[in-house]
């Protein structure tokens, strides 16, 4: 249960981060209360989704990993869905990264919480 609570708290910031720092280079990133709200409303269900993935993945010798695809693959779903279409490879990317580096930290963090290493 611990699992599915780190994923519900730190995969949407984390989302968010990575979502908006290609524009904040060298300056802190707009997190006020309307962008993180949005980054919940809009990441939340995917985060269950990996959560999910990662407690069924976690007797797994390399589970992060697993976690990380499964992540940048329902993450570029839901892009793909919210978009229509993807006009480019940095879009794909960006889409992908989005998921799955939050994926990886938080699956990352909830190994740690159970004794789990890599």
């Amino acid at each position: 249960m611990k699992r599915f609570l780190i994923f519900t708290v730190f995969f949407p910031p984390l989302a968010l981060a990575v979502f908006s720092a290609p524009d904040t280079l060298g300056k802190f990133p707009p997190f006020d209360l309307w962008t993180v709200g949005i980054a919940y409303g809009v990441a939340i269900i995917p985060a269950w989704l990996v959560a999910a993935v990662d407690w069924s993945l976690s007797a797994m010798r390399f589970s992060i990993v697993g976690t990380a695809v499964a992540g940048a693959v329902i993450t570029g779903s839901v892009a793909l869905f919210m978009w229509g279409f993807f006009p480019g490879y940095w879009p794909v990317l960006m889409a992908c990264l989005v998921g799955a580096i939050p994926a990886a930290v938080c699956s990352w963090l909830s190994g740690k919480q159970n004794g789990r290493v890599g």
